[in-house]
Formats: structure tokens, sequence, C-alpha cells
């Protein structure tokens, strides 16, 4: 993107603001894993695994909570419903929204406290990609629509949700 994406515009407000006011209705208290929004006024924790991913901000996450609901600051197109629906899901280490044509999105995802060794686990043997330690869990997969959850990488991509 070439910027910081939470400082991007949205509905009049930065969008890491938005995406915490979301997730801060439906399970606080609700916290950003790195980044430097303090001057936002928001609560953040430091990432205890630095430019490693965000495998190693979900393993933050988890050693905070005995559960995550994760949403990446990049994608704003999830619906309040979606997220609730994710929280609801029972069973599994991890609730993982799966598109019709297969593609997972676990950047949207519920993680549970039983994730967080095996998570920590496969991070220990040098595992970075969040889909590659998927292998380690009990996903339980939920049936998502194909545009809802799509990431914003480029400024078209920006450009086309902001049309949304």
């Amino acid at each position: 993107m070439g910027e910081d994406k939470g400082r991007l515009d949205w509905q009049g407000q930065p969008l890491v603001r938005y995406q915490w006011q979301r997730l801060e209705q439906l399970a606080p208290p609700a916290l950003i894993v790195g980044g430097a929004y303090d001057d936002l006024g928001l609560p953040s924790l430091p990432d205890a695994h630095p430019g490693q991913g965000p495998l190693g901000a979900i393993l933050t996450a988890l050693a905070e909570s005995p559960a995550a609901l994760i949403l990446a600051v990049d994608m704003p197109l999830v619906s309040a419903y979606a997220l609730a629906e994710l929280l609801g899901q029972p069973g599994g280490d991890a609730v993982i929204p799966r598109n019709p044509d297969g593609k997972v999105q676990p950047l949207a995802a519920l993680y549970r406290a039983s994730a967080q060794p095996k998570l920590a686990a496969a991070f220990a043997q040098g595992t970075r990609r969040v889909v590659d330690a998927l292998a380690a869990l009990d996903v339980r997969w939920w049936d998502a629509g194909p545009e809802e959850f799509r990431s914003m990488n480029t400024p078209a991509e920006y450009a086309e949700a902001l049309e949304n």
C-alpha cells in the first residue's frame, strides 16, 4: 500500500479506529497489537514478536486473553454480523472463515486458548504464515461470502472498498 493502512480514512476516521470500535462493541476489551496509534488514544499491546508477521501478533493476543477475535485492520468490509457469528461458533481451536472457492481468511477469525501452544510450537519451528500454522489446529470452518473477507493491499483495492 505504501503507507500505514490503519491511518487510511474510512467513513471520516482512521481505519484503525473504525475497526477498534467494531470489535469493542462485540468483544470488549478490544486491543490493537503492535502499531503506533498512541496519538489516537486507542489501547494497544506491544507485539511480542515485532517484524514476524501476523502469526506473532495472534500469539501476542492469545497471551493476553483466553480467546482472541482477530480482525486485520485492512478488512473493513467484514460485517458485524459475521464477526458475531464467529464468536458464537462452538468447538475447535479456531473458527476460520472459508469462501466458496476454498480460500480461507485466518486474519478475521476466532482463536481459542487451546490454539496458543500449537501456534507457538509452529512459530518456534519457523512457521510465520498463519495459513501454514493452521495445519496444527483443530479448525472449525465457517462458510463466508466471497466479497466480505477481502483485504485491501493496494491503492486500487482501497478505492474499490470505498465504493462498497
